[in-house]
């Protein structure tokens, strides 16, 4: 239905830093990737990226994904240069030991080792417990005095793998939440020809700590109804009841009926499975009793926008070896450019 993918976009995004707050390469990067392609480009306060191309109908889609990925930050330097550092978002620090991450100093970019005391010297209770986040330390391999001089007290530090296709189909990497989100929609923008729709294509900041920028950029917008393109967690792994998954790997675009933030208005809801049914789209409908998205921020925005997130099922979420699907991505990118050019009827 769309041209073939180049997934070379999507491994760009992922390796770029982009701590929440701290999004700025990030969006310099899609500004320039994007910027031939709108009719208007700015950046508000808070540092969302905003595109807008002109539609035929009169009304007003947003389009919103955010930028900013889940990390940490530098709180403390200790008398021989180890960092302790603080986690900004969801990390669950049983994911961290032994990890390697990039420190985003004035003068560039370092590379960390996250350790903790050796099981060598630790007590067979200890060994027996996840370590905890106080005693995690991330290692420069520097003199004290040369970690002093390069970091401070509030720099931001990002997770450090590669992305790496593998399997069938699948792609692997840190940053997959929500830079596939990201990719998605740039790619949208790109193909936009005449669209039934204005769209304001909303980058957003600060999503996983609070969906700060989508909130105020809804705010400052006009838009008639609202689509959140976003990853969620696919729990289609071993342990793992099938009640539970929320959504699969390779199952489809997740369209959100609900979350702990939104429910999903049936009309919309509706309108958006008959659109995948009548184009053979593959999907799933997600309901999710914890988590939410920008979608949480949007919907409630003035006199309220119907709004709804498309997801795309990502396992081992908020770590740096996330886990998504191209043929959900090629999924999420149908739907969502069959919703802006022919319109979301309802």
């Amino acid at each position: 239905m769309t041209k073939k993918l180049d997934f070379s976009l999507l491994k760009t995004l992922t390796q770029l830093p982009g701590l929440s707050g701290r999004e700025e390469n990030v969006r310099n990067f899609l500004k320039e990737e994007l910027s031939s392609y709108a009719d208007e480009v700015r950046t508000d306060v808070l540092g969302n990226l905003i595109l807008t191309k002109k539609g035929t109908s009169g009304k007003t889609l947003l389009l919103c994904a955010h930028m900013d990925e889940v990390g940490l930050m530098v709180r403390f330097i200790d008398e021989r240069g180890f960092l302790r550092f603080v986690i900004v978002g969801g990390i669950d620090p049983r994911t961290l030991l032994a990890q390697r991450v990039r420190v985003q100093t004035k003068t560039g970019p370092l590379l960390g080792i996250i350790g903790t005391k050796p099981a060598h010297i630790t007590t067979e209770a200890e060994r027996s417990q996840a370590v905890p986040l106080k005693d995690l330390f991330i290692d420069l391999g520097l003199p004290v005095e040369q970690v002093k001089e390069l970091v401070q007290v509030g720099d931001p530090i990002v997770l450090d793998r590669s992305y790496e296709e593998f399997g069938d189909g699948l792609i692997s990497s840190k940053a997959i939440d929500n830079r596939g989100g990201a990719f998605i929609l740039a790619e949208v923008f790109k193909q936009l020809k005449n669209p039934y729709y204005t769209v304001q294509a909303v980058f957003s900041v600060q999503e996983e700590v609070g969906v700060r920028g989508a909130t105020t950029a809804a705010f400052g917008l006009d838009a008639d109804i609202s689509l959140c393109l976003d990853t969620t967690g696919a729990a289609d792994i071993p342990g793992v009841a099938p009640q539970d998954y929320i959504v699969r790997v390779n199952g489809g675009v997740g369209i959100s009926v609900l979350d702990s933030m939104t429910i999903t208005l049936k009309p919309l809801f509706d309108a958006l499975k008959d659109i995948c049914n009548q184009h053979h789209i593959p999907y799933q409908v997600r309901i999710a009793q914890r988590g939410g998205n920008d979608a949480g921020a949007v919907h409630l925005s003035k006199t309220g926008i119907p709004t709804c997130a498309l997801s795309l099922p990502t396992r081992n979420i908020h770590s740096n070896v996330e886990i998504c699907s191209k043929k959900d991505i090629q999924a999420m990118i149908d739907l969502t450019l069959l919703c802006v050019q022919e319109g979301l009827h309802f």
